[in-house]
């Protein structure tokens, strides 16, 4: 009888323990991820002969408030990719009223916690460098749009 117990006891303690692993395995598959980070970001000043500096500001700005999207990244530096490097992307412009701005910018992805489920392409613990981000908006205004970003 002694010897019962102890197998339906250990048989109830392995249940139990099972249970409670994949139940704490199904809370961290499904957790959703962290928003990207921007509060230690350093922005790089601007040197321009076609932006003022709150041109930058709002480009900046702009980026910023996008940056979250990127989960579980932390964005490192922010800067102007200079003017050549802008006159370049806008040169096949046909809208005479548009202008645009190309930042560039480091990031760093996150490893994810135990048990995380992968979905991104990111490379986790690495640093991207160069990551570009053109942003365009009508001439004589402040509202910056993004409307590219990547490598290259």
């Amino acid at each position: 009888m002694k010897k019962r117990s102890i197998i339906i006891t250990s048989a109830g303690v392995l249940t139990l323990s099972a249970a409670l692993f994949v139940g704490f395995w199904a809370r961290q598959y499904n957790k959703p991820y962290p928003a990207g980070t921007v509060d230690k970001t350093v922005v790089k000043p601007i040197s321009s002969e076609m932006y003022s500096e709150q041109d930058y500001n709002d480009a900046v700005e702009c980026v910023m408030g996008f940056f979250p999207e990127f989960e579980t990244c932390d964005l490192l530096e922010l800067r102007y990719a200079g003017d050549a490097e802008t006159k370049l992307e806008s040169r096949d412009s046909q809208n005479e009223n548009e202008e645009y701005m190309v930042l560039m910018s480091d990031f760093y992805v996150n490893k994810l916690e135990l048990f995380q489920n992968e979905t991104s392409a990111w490379n986790r613990g690495e640093t991207y460098k160069d990551w570009s981000w053109m942003l365009a908006r009508t001439k004589g205004t402040s509202d910056w749009i993004i409307c590219n970003y990547g490598f290259g």
